[in-house]
């Protein structure tokens, strides 16, 4: 006899009106009313066993009873609750909500396939669950859709240029894959694509780092800007040398004609003096009378001459 358990740790999916996974939610119940021997308590074809008395068979449909109550949403417990109800009538109102109206679903439905795109959704993998679960929702209303007919609903949903090779070469084949086949394939195409950016997107990490040698006061200096710096630097110093060359040129030339003026005798305005009478008298020195009377004094010379320097007369 099956002992109490929770049945939302056997049950991955809780079912919602409005999510409607019903074919999900059911097939899942089954399985486990199948493993507990518990089928003839929500399928009324499966008979009751002759070896159960009546308190035992009661107390495994409150077990059910629990099971159905537990795996749904509030607003479906609310809809289907009946007090001293068995299993099996839960089972079967559950099983009215999702197939009446089933031409205004069915026609929901489909418009739901063909407005599904890739895009609404985070992955390949998403975007097929969801189709999916579409299809499970139309063969509840006794609308079945076949896996060609998926297939092409998932190539239709697909962005323009993205997967065109692989949805070309899926619409090519005969017979068409299947359903779970071209949802491999175009899960493969975009982890390949995914491999792609991500090394494109490290290359260029790469290079931008690598293009960065130094960093002084929060100024980046790239190679290309060093290169410029240094070819700036280098015509600045031949600049500053040839300049410098000049310089020492023109500094070479005044010493030389120093020297040259130095040893002719004085500046060449001095040397193109002209010997005039009276000058040839003062600069004979026995010649100005005066000179004997004060040693050591010349005598003034013309005013239209120039004084002449000390080193000059000395010599």
């Amino acid at each position: 006899m099956p002992q109490p358990i929770n049945i939302k740790n056997l049950m991955s999916v809780t079912l919602d009106q409005q999510e409607a996974q019903y074919t999900t939610w059911a097939e899942l119940f089954h399985i486990q009313a199948c493993a507990f021997n518990l089928l003839d308590h929500i399928d009324d074809k499966v008979s009751r066993p002759s070896d159960t008395d009546d308190a035992t068979w009661k107390r495994l449909d409150a077990i059910v009873k629990n099971w159905i109550y537990a795996s749904i949403s509030k607003d479906l417990v609310n809809t289907i609750m009946k007090p001293g109800a068995t299993a099996l009538e839960l089972w079967n109102r559950l099983k009215e909500i999702f197939h009446d109206n089933k031409h205004t679903r069915e026609v929901y439905l489909e418009e739901q396939f063909s407005t599904t795109k890739l895009e609404q959704f985070a992955n390949m993998s998403d975007y097929c669950m969801h189709l999916k679960l579409l299809a499970d929702q139309l063969s509840n209303v006794d609308n079945p859709v076949s896996d060609r007919k998926m297939v092409l609903y998932l190539i239709a949903g697909l962005p323009e240029g993205k997967y065109d090779t692989v949805a070309a070469l899926i619409s090519q084949t005969e017979p068409t894959p299947t359903f779970n086949k071209a949802r491999s394939m175009f899960i493969l195409e975009e982890t390949r694509k995914n491999k792609q950016e991500e090394h494109g997107q490290h290359a260029l990490i790469a290079q931008n780092s690598g293009g960065t040698t130094s960093t002084t006061s929060g100024t980046t200096t790239t190679p290309v800007d060093q290169q410029h710096a240094t070819s700036k630097g280098g015509r600045g110093r031949g600049r500053g040398s040839s300049k410098g060359g000049k310089g020492r040129g023109r500094g070479r030339n005044n010493n030389n004609n120093q020297q040259q003026q130095a040893q002719s005798g004085g500046p060449q305005q001095w040397q193109a003096q002209p010997n005039g009478p009276h000058w040839q008298q003062a600069h004979q020195w026995g010649a100005n009378p005066s000179w004997e009377q004060q040693p050591g004094q010349w005598a003034s010379p013309p005013a239209h001459f120039p004084r002449p320097n000390s080193s000059n007369t000395e010599a």
